[in-house]
């Protein structure tokens, strides 16, 4: 019968070899966790960018709702508090309304509603334009 001889070195991994895989996975975990980060604050900024676009269409239906005679062409800003992912954001409503046609027969003016918001120290700003004429 032959006789086999085995090696003795299969002791398992070595206390370098462990370290050396702890590590590549422990950089690996913290891109994905980056990512993750990156990706929330994406969603947020769209978020918050969503909510603007609510308030601009809010207060933008509120002056087409109003009689074409009592659209004032002075504003003051307003501001609008809201709540997103349940913090308090704060937005900035500047509100206008230019004359566009000045014609007797068909008047016409447009409003406009600019939301300003600040977010990680950038202002970000959503215009909303509509056209308004007398209905006859």
């Amino acid at each position: 019968m032959p006789v086999i001889l085995l090696n003795s070195n299969n002791s398992g991994f070595s206390l370098l070899e462990v370290m050396v895989a702890i590590v590549i996975m422990m950089v690996g975990m913290l891109g994905v966790l980056e990512s993750i980060n990156v990706a929330m604050a994406h969603n947020l900024r769209n978020q918050l960018r969503d909510e603007a676009v609510f308030v601009g269409e809010k207060y933008i239906n509120i002056q087409r709702s109003k009689h074409f005679d009592l659209l004032s062409t002075s504003y003051g800003t307003r501001f609008e508090p809201s709540k997103v992912r349940g913090a308090g954001e704060l937005y900035s409503v500047d509100m206008k309304v230019s004359e566009l046609s000045s014609d007797p027969v068909t008047p016409l003016k447009q409003l406009d509603v600019t939301v300003s918001w600040i977010h990680r120290g950038v202002t970000y700003q959503n215009r909303v334009t509509a056209p308004v004429s007398v209905t006859r």
